[in-house]
């Protein structure tokens, strides 16, 4: 228990001092305006609590999105290597059965033991957001799932263009959906994507974004562009995941150079 209160003391004190509080919650500041979420690739029991049971709760479910942790890590690692800055970093190392940091917390815990977890993630999230917007007035959050309905596809998440209100605005519907788009330019690169490039159709119901990128999303009046991204279990395999990895990073480098440049300048924030 101390060491959980040091941590979101730790998480209190801002972005500058939230380096990786708890071994549950992994929380690292970047340098650049773009935040990668990963709340259900956790492998590990919290103690003295037990699995959630979900009753009276919609689309409950406890399965591991395997291999997200690593993947976001991993996508870390090359978007410093391409853009020449750190992502800000948010990840559960706890099992999702315990705790679901992607619903409200009335719908994610069910031991008042969990709720520093659940909390300790989003006001990493939350101060993270806060710092983006106050050094560069704008920023994305790439929220990382798994989804096995179309194993070799990347499935888009947005509330169909709702928390990305901020990038349309400014850019248009291509930003979001059009081959120069962080989707698009991923597909050039011969990944499926769902929708389509430059499709309209609406995004899987399945997959169309949860409580971390409506929460957060720029439809909430800040600057945060939020896109849930459902990686299929084929990109996610431990021997693919160095090439999911590279390529997202690869089209992100090109997505920023078309509508968010202040992710390639990291010597002046705005």
């Amino acid at each position: 228990m101390a060491r959980l209160v040091l941590s979101l003391l730790l998480i209190g004190a801002g972005p500058a001092a939230a380096a990786e509080p708890d071994p549950l919650v992994t929380i690292k500041a970047g340098t650049i305006p773009l935040i990668l979420s990963a709340p259900h690739g956790g492998r590990e029991a919290i103690a003295n609590v037990k699995p959630r049971q979900g009753e009276g709760v919609a689309q409950f479910a406890t399965v591991r999105d395997d291999n997200t942790a690593e993947l976001a890590e991993q996508l870390a690692v090359q978007i410093e290597k391409r853009l020449g800055g750190r992502p800000y970093l948010v990840l559960a190392r706890f099992e999702r059965k315990y705790v679901d940091a992607n619903r409200a917390e009335n719908a994610a815990v069910e031991s008042d033991l969990a709720k520093p977890y659940y909390r300790a993630y989003h006001r990493a999230i939350e101060e993270f957001a806060e710092d983006l917007q106050k050094k560069w007035k704008r920023g994305l959050l790439l929220d990382i799932h798994g989804q096995g309905g179309i194993p070799n596809a990347l499935v888009r998440g947005t509330n169909n263009g709702q928390t990305t209100e901020l990038l349309t605005k400014r850019h248009g519907r291509d930003a979001l959906i059009g081959p120069k788009s962080l989707l698009g330019r991923f597909a050039s690169m011969g990944f499926p994507i769902v929708p389509g490039v430059a499709s309209e159709d609406d995004e899987d119901k399945r997959y169309l974004g949860g409580y971390i990128v409506r929460t957060y999303g720029s439809h909430q009046g800040h600057g945060i562009d939020a896109i849930q991204l459902e990686f299929g279990s084929d990109l996610r395999k431990k021997a693919a995941l160095p090439k999911t990895a590279s390529a997202m990073a690869e089209a992100l480098e090109h997505f920023a150079r078309e509508f968010m440049p202040e992710m390639l300048d990291v010597k002046k924030p705005r």
